[in-house]
C-alpha cells in the first residue's frame, strides 16, 4: 500500500459545491491516483500512478489521458 495510513481530509464533489470526508493516506481519489497527506506527496513525488498502474497490468486507453 503507498502511504502512510494516517486519517487526513479530503474533499469531494457534492452537487455545486464540495464535501469534507476523512480518508486514510494512500486510499485511492475518485481519479485513479491515490490520496496523499503532505509528507507523502513529498515522499512519491517522482512517482508516475498512471504509467505503474499500466505496468501492473491495468489496461488505459487514449481517452484516459
Amino acid at each position: 500500500m503507498t502511504g502512510c495510513g494516517s486519517k487526513m481530509a479530503a474533499y469531494v464533489p457534492r452537487g455545486w459545491d464540495y464535501k469534507e470526508i476523512t480518508v486514510r493516506c494512500g486510499n485511492t481519489s475518485p481519479h485513479g491516483s491515490p490520496w496523499l497527506c503532505e509528507a507523502c506527496e513529498r515522499k512519491y513525488a517522482h512517482v508516475d500512478w498512471r504509467r505503474e498502474a499500466e505496468l501492473n497490468g491495468e489496461a488505459w486507453g487514449p481517452e484516459d489521458y
